[in-house]
């Protein structure tokens, strides 16, 4: 049984007198929404909302969110019957249509076709021009998205860590970024500064789960991380930093500085300060939150 919701569509469409198009292979486009900005420019980085399903209505992807595609109308390559359709567009338009699956996944995504989907099925497609960007504005709008997800995201880990500290007793210091610190030991008492080379030893673990690195041999066998190739390659030996070189993460780079040479503290680093939404590995996952005993074994 068709989609129920593109059943609906096609109502919607039929009852507003909806318009079509044609494209030069035959395929028909339904506006439901026409807009009346400008065609792809393949200079120009076109940003779009795109949904498709199966013919059955199984939902294949939904970006939720518009993504960013190159669409160059003079390009001589044949990239299939979706490109045909998106350089006929212009910004504002939304629209549905459907293509065969055997020639989507041959000729545009250029992938074998999942058994499930039959070769002669129709691929559902509804796609909203958003709008077209010049380079420039497309790396300032995802570093606007990136600054408004990491403000909304400290605030959760800041609830998190938060609850963490007081359910286990921990008075730890918390600086403005969101790091939260406890010194265990003052060791000589002269802190490293930006610039400095300090020797690290560290254990790292996901707060409140598992243990990923360190340094230390004996802790990496009494936290089930010890690797054998890893010793005969590099050895487990304190990691050297030069502080204020962006070469460790975010919550390294401010905590390391609160450790006197010789001392031992725990780094409570939320995730955005560590490795965001993009995580590192099988252990820390997107926007994990980080927990490190580390010693400043010397200042260099």
């Amino acid at each position: 049984m068709k989609n129920l919701g593109y059943v609906l569509i096609a109502a919607l469409l039929s009852a507003c007198g909806a318009k079509t198009m044609t494209t030069e292979n035959g395929t028909v486009v339904n506006y439901i929404r026409k807009g009346d900005g400008s065609a792809p420019v393949d200079s120009l980085i076109s940003m779009l909302r795109l949904e498709y399903t199966t013919e059955e209505g199984e939902l294949m992807m939904d970006s939720e969110e518009p993504i960013p595609l190159k669409i160059d109308p003079n390009t001589e390559a044949d990239q299939g019957e979706l490109f045909s359709v998106l350089t006929l567009l212009k910004t504002g338009d939304s629209v549905h249509f459907e293509l065969p699956a055997q020639e989507l996944f041959e000729k545009t995504f250029r992938a074998p076709r999942p058994d499930s989907i039959a070769a002669d099925s129709k691929i559902q497609f509804r796609i909203a021009f958003v709008e077209q960007l010049t380079e420039e504005g497309y790396y300032e709008m995802v570093a606007n998205r990136a600054e408004a997800a990491a403000a909304k995201q400290i605030i959760i880990d800041n609830e998190i860590l938060d609850k963490y500290l007081s359910d286990n007793g921990i008075t730890a210091e918390k600086t403005e970024s969101g790091l939260r610190y406890v010194i265990k030991d003052q060791g000589n008492g002269t802190l490293p500064q930006n610039g400095d080379t300090v020797l690290v030893d560290y254990l790292g673990k996901v707060l409140d789960g598992a243990y990923f690195d360190t340094s230390n041999e004996e802790l990496a066998k009494e936290n089930g991380l010890f690797n054998e190739q890893r010793k005969i390659q590099i050895g487990y030996n304190p990691f050297q930093v030069i502080l204020g070189r962006g070469g460790v993460i975010k919550g390294w780079e401010e905590g390391l500085l609160f450790v006197p040479e010789g001392g031992k503290a725990t780094l409570y680093i939320p995730s955005t300060l560590g490795y965001g939404s993009r995580g590192s590995g099988p252990i820390i996952k997107p926007n994990s939150i980080l927990e490190f005993d580390v010693e400043v074994v010397e200042i260099k």
